[in-house]
């Protein structure tokens, strides 16, 4: 029997662009743009970071997604700035 017939209408669902937005501060996982955006980066980095092992996405959702915890521990690794070493990292 078809849904419409019984209830006379179809559900109705809220679409992917009239959810509200999290904001990134709150998000418990990141794309990752957004994860670079984070740093104000381009996503190239944010793929720069994971091709060279410094974060470790979670791909068993379908997707690369990069939790917030990685992004703790990134920050945790972080240097002081030498001058005299050069190079993007």
């Amino acid at each position: 029997m078809n849904y419409e017939a019984v209830h006379g209408k179809r559900a109705q669902t809220q679409s992917r662009v009239a959810r509200e937005a999290i904001p990134l501060s709150e998000r418990i996982g990141y794309s990752l743009a957004e994860f670079a955006a984070l740093f104000g980066r381009s996503p190239t980095w944010g793929y720069r970071r994971m091709y060279a092992g410094q974060i470790k996405p979670i791909t068993d959702c379908g997707r690369l997604i990069i939790p917030r915890t990685e992004v703790e521990l990134f920050l945790a690794r972080r240097r002081e700035y030498n001058p005299r070493q050069g190079g993007d990292q």
